[in-house]
C-alpha cells in the first residue's frame, strides 16, 4: 500500500550495491515484505462527496519544432490563476510569463507565444499547475515494511546489512519521490504519496538472515470523476434590480429574517 516504496528500495539496492544485490543469483538475496497498514482515525472529511477546489499538475509533452501547440489539459480548469513551466530533460524549470500563454476560455486547450530569446534546445515537457473542481478525500496511514537479507556467507551478510542501512538513510528523498503511485480505473483514482519513513532497526531471524524494519507514513488521495451536473463554478450573480444578461438568466433570492 506504500505506493512503490518496496520496489524503489529493491531497485536502489541493486543499482547502489551491485556487487552484493545483483547477479544470478546475487551474493545476498533481498526480499521486501509489506505488512498490513493502519488508517488514521483523525481524517474524517465531511466534504468527501462534494465538489471542491483542488490543485492539479499536468506534465505535457513539448515539441521544440512546434512550440506554440496547442496543448490540452487533462481536466477542465477552474477559474483562477494558472502557472506554466518549461521543463528540461534534467528537471530544470523555467516559468512562463502570463503574456506567453494564451488560454482558450471555452475548452481545456492553450497555446504558447514564447519570447524569441528563450532557449528550447533541452526542453522536453511543459508543467502546468491549475485549479480544478474535484471530489476527493485525503487519508493518512502508516505501514511497516520488512527487508529480508539472506546469505550463507556471514561476512557478506554483515557487510550487506551495514551498507543497506547506509544506502537507505542517504537516499531518503529519492526513495520518497520514487515511491509515488497513481492507480485509476473507471471514474475512480487513488494517488499514494509517502510522506516519511523511519528505519527502526535490524534483527537476525536465522543464522543466514537479517531483517531490517521500516515504518512509513503515507497519504492516499482518493478521487472520483465529476458528473456532468457537478462542480460547475458560479461565475456571475445577478444583482437586484438588474436586467437579465441575454440568455443567462440568474435569479438569486435570499430571504433574511431579523
Amino acid at each position: 500500500m506504500t505506493g512503490n516504496l518496496a520496489t524503489a528500495i529493491a531497485t536502489l539496492m541493486q543499482t547502489a550495491l551491485p556487487t552484493l544485490f545483483s547477479g544470478e543469483p546475487p551474493p545476498v538475496q533481498l526480499r521486501v515484505v509489506s505488512e498490513g497498514f493502519d488508517i488514521s482515525s483523525e481524517v474524517k472529511e465531511s466534504l468527501a462527496s462534494e465538489p471542491r477546489s483542488d490543485d492539479r499538475s499536468d506534465t505535457l509533452d513539448f515539441d521544440a519544432n512546434s512550440p506554440e501547440g496547442p496543448y490540452t489539459l487533462t481536466q477542465p480548469p477552474y477559474p483562477g490563476p494558472r502557472r506554466v513551466w518549461l521543463v528540461t530533460a534534467t528537471g530544470d524549470r523555467s516559468a512562463l510569463r502570463n503574456d506567453e500563454v494564451m488560454w482558450d476560455p471555452l475548452s481545456r486547450q492553450f497555446s504558447l507565444a514564447l519570447s524569441a530569446n528563450r532557449d528550447l534546445s533541452s526542453v522536453t515537457n511543459l508543467q502546468v499547475l491549475y485549479g480544478v473542481s474535484a471530489i476527493f478525500i485525503q487519508i493518512k496511514a502508516t505501514q511497516t515494511l520488512k527487508l529480508e537479507l539472506q546469505s550463507t556467507a556471514e561476512t557478506t551478510l554483515d557487510q550487506a546489512e551495514a551498507l543497506a542501512i547506509a544506502v537507505i538513510e542517504l537516499n531518503r528523498q529519492p526513495l520518497i519521490e520514487a515511491a509515488q503511485a497513481l492507480y485509476e480505473a473507471g471514474d475512480y483514482g487513488a494517488a499514494i504519496t509517502v510522506k516519511q519513513f523511519n528505519l527502526l532497526g535490524s534483527t537476525p531471524i536465522a543464522s543466514d538472515q537479517r531483517q531490517l524494519t521500516l515504518d512509513a507514513e503515507f497519504e492516499l488521495k482518493a478521487t472520483r470523476a465529476l458528473g456532468e451536473d457537478e462542480g460547475v463554478p458560479i461565475e456571475r450573480i445577478l444583482s437586484a434590480g438588474q436586467p437579465s444578461p441575454g440568455d443567462r438568466p440568474i435569479d438569486v433570492h435570499i430571504g433574511l429574517e431579523v
